[in-house]
């Protein structure tokens, strides 16, 4: 298995069924008794181990408001997987995971992208979702389901470790290359273009730190605030090759694969 394999996955669901507390219990093991309501958009990362390897979990957790849908449709794109909670004393949580969200994060999520199903707060006296309901009727539009309590951390670990074995070992069937989704297909055939994409990748899909990226502009010998003016090409590949450099010192195998292919499309369509 090679160093820095990184897998792209969601978390599914209604607003105040868990998804936040089960990230965080995950992540860094902790649980907080109040509502943690997310805005836009949360990125966690941990790495989870596998038969003497690894494997990088990048964690989107988004709002679970309806009325956001474009926030949902980049969290979703590309992804490799997903978890999606329902609340167990809430049985509606169930059915619009159904009806709503599997639909729209099929649509823009890999082909084969695993779907696990969690039905969280195990720990709550009241229930709505029996454990037959959840087996019985609706385990077809999943892969798999866990009965879960990010208060108590039931089931919390295992599920997380299920999605990554999953993720791992269910190739995309995608042929399309991150440098087709930060650039929309379009030709990079000038120094500018080739760093919109640079940028558009580090910022959105790569991982690189906000410090970091002012920090490898100013060696590439830019000024983050005259990026407008006129951008050589030296200094635009330096600034790729930058990129690189820090993947590779951070084991991101897949990230520094995907710069590369970049700088390689701007010398195909730049000649």
């Amino acid at each position: 298995m090679k160093k820095g394999i990184k897998r792209k996955v969601n978390l599914l669901g209604e607003a105040g069924v868990g998804k936040t507390s089960l990230v965080l219990r995950f992540v860094k093991n902790v649980f907080g008794e109040k509502y943690l309501k997310t805005v836009g958009t949360n990125v966690y990362t941990k790495k989870v181990p596998f038969l003497g390897s690894e494997i990088k979990l990048v964690l989107y957790d988004i709002m679970g408001e309806s009325d956001f849908q474009s926030v949902k449709d980049f969290a979703f794109e590309q992804s490799t997987g997903a978890i999606a909670v329902a609340d167990i004393s809430r049985e509606e949580s169930l059915y619009k995971l159904i009806d709503d969200w599997l639909p729209k994060y099929r649509n823009l999520a890999m082909d084969n992208a695993p779907i696990i199903l969690a039905v969280n707060k195990m720990d709550l006296e009241e229930k709505e979702i029996t454990k037959e309901e959840a087996v019985d009727n609706v385990i077809s539009y999943f892969d798999t389901v866990f009965f879960t309590s990010a208060k108590t951390g039931e089931n919390v670990e295992d599920m997380f470790k299920e999605l990554g074995f999953r993720t791992m070992y269910r190739r995309p069937s995608s042929t399309r290359y991150v440098e087709d989704v930060v650039t929309g297909g379009e030709l990079i055939d000038e120094p500018k273009k080739l760093l919109s994409g640079l940028l558009a990748y580090a910022s959105q899909l790569g991982e690189l730190p906000y410090s970091t990226m002012e920090d490898l502009l100013d060696q590439s010998g830019m000024d983050k605030f005259s990026l407008e003016e006129d951008i050589s090409e030296s200094q635009a590949l330096k600034f790729g090759e930058k990129l690189i450099e820090w993947y590779e010192d951070n084991d991101d195998v897949e990230s520094s694969s995907s710069v590369s292919r970049l700088i390689e499309k701007y010398e195909e369509d730049s000649s």
